[in-house]
């Protein structure tokens, strides 16, 4: 199998998040997948995959798309309520 590093970023100190492509079967697939860093004794600083993540077929993906820009339009109208908040409350 091989797998192309698509795009990456940090969860947190211990996380990655991975988006890769990788090819299974003779179809391409798009792989997104937590990936833990220095859990290994045996070899600290390793990085391991975890069963957290999703892999789609590439017909899949503008649906993946469509469902992001729908959640984070969604979550830019609570960012927006929660804005308009006072920010001194009365209790």
């Amino acid at each position: 199998m091989n797998n192309k590093l698509l795009y990456e970023f940090r969860k947190n100190s211990a996380e990655k998040v991975r988006v890769t492509e990788t090819f299974f079967k003779g179809r391409k697939y798009i792989d997104i997948r937590i990936w833990l860093t220095g859990n290994n004794p045996a070899n600290p600083g390793s990085e391991q995959p975890t069963k957290k993540g999703i892999c789609l077929s590439v017909e899949l993906l503008p649906r993946l798309v469509q469902a992001l820009r729908t959640v984070d339009l969604r979550t830019e109208d609570i960012k927006s309520d929660e804005e308009s908040e006072p920010e001194d409350f009365p209790f």
